[in-house]
């Protein structure tokens, strides 16, 4: 997968562009959080012991940091109406940096930025409907330091908020199908589809200020999104089951924060995975023997406005 200079220019001014506005916006944003303003967003940072994306493994060495930013626009918003409710427009970014194998690059130092392993851009329409939700997201998967080809594909997602019916039993499930435009996330020869349905049971602790929940993800192939093709070395695969992942998941708002500076919150996140055969195959050829499920840590803060 080969990238061209005009491609990757336009990763860099999509980056800089996207956080320019966010730069923009936040003091303005912040400072009017307590009206019911038309734009909100969030801001935040993770740091993990290991990043998977889709069950693919990205790295699991050194520290790995990962920012992001979105602006969200109220296009329409009628909390009381029946049916459509909701239209919402967001644009955001999010990116991950990497000390590890991945940080190092293809690239000439001098013109690549090494620990940038990836930055993403994403933008896409969200619907409310009585107690669901359906959205449309177009993303572009890019690599400053040149470690992958870029990666683009829509996405179009559907999740239920089903509190009103099961309580403090809610599921909250949803379905997600992205379909890649132009290159594959697994290095395989063909683009793929993808096929994600989850639930995240959740309740509320210490008086419901902070929050618990129980994230479980399935993830499978719908059309060459888990193959290799006919590789020139190790076996063929083009597999449906791509992985499983159970995790639970907490935050909590940090109290007492400055009126002005948004809504600030700490997370923390863990996971277990277990793999299909092409996933446990790239993960042993990249030196994880023996992994029945694979343990992955996340601890963030974010800061909403």
């Amino acid at each position: 997968m080969l990238k061209t200079d005009r491609t990757y220019g336009a990763r860099w001014l999509t980056s800089a562009v996207v956080l320019l506005m966010l730069d923009g916006a936040i003091p303005d944003i912040a400072h009017a959080q307590n009206n019911s303003a038309n734009i909100s967003g969030k801001i935040g940072l993770d740091f993990s012991n290991a990043y998977f994306f889709r069950g693919i493994k990205r790295e699991q060495d050194g520290l790995i940091a990962q920012p992001y930013g979105d602006l969200t626009w109220k296009l329409f918003h009628e909390p009381a109406a029946n049916g459509l409710h909701s239209v919402d427009f967001t644009v955001g970014t999010w990116n991950s940096l990497h000390t590890g194998p991945t940080g190092s690059g293809k690239g000439s130092s001098a013109t690549h930025v090494r620990s940038w392993y990836e930055s993403d851009f994403f933008t896409g329409v969200t619907l409310g409907l009585d107690n669901w939700e359906a959205g449309i997201t177009y993303r572009s998967y890019m690599s400053p330091n040149t470690s992958f080809g870029t990666i683009s594909e829509i996405s179009s997602s559907l999740a239920m908020d089903d509190s009103e019916l099961f309580g403090t039993f809610a599921m909250n499930p949803h379905v997600v199908l992205a379909i890649e435009l132009d290159g594959q996330a697994d290095g395989g020869d063909s683009e793929g589809v993808y096929f994600e349905a989850g639930i995240e049971p959740a309740m509320n602790l210490l008086n419901g200020t902070a929050s618990l929940s129980f994230p479980l993800t399935f993830g499978v192939s719908m059309s060459d999104y888990y193959e290799n093709g006919d590789p020139v070395l190790g076996p063929s695969f083009s597999n449906t089951f791509g992985y499983l992942d159970v995790g639970s998941s907490i935050s909590y708002p940090i109290p007492n924060t400055p009126e002005g500076y948004g809504d600030w919150e700490l997370s923390g996140e863990f996971h277990l995975l277990t793999l299909g055969s092409y996933l446990e195959f790239l993960s042993e050829s990249a030196g994880i023997q023996g992994a029945d499920y694979l343990a992955v840590g996340v601890l963030g803060v974010n800061i909403g406005f």
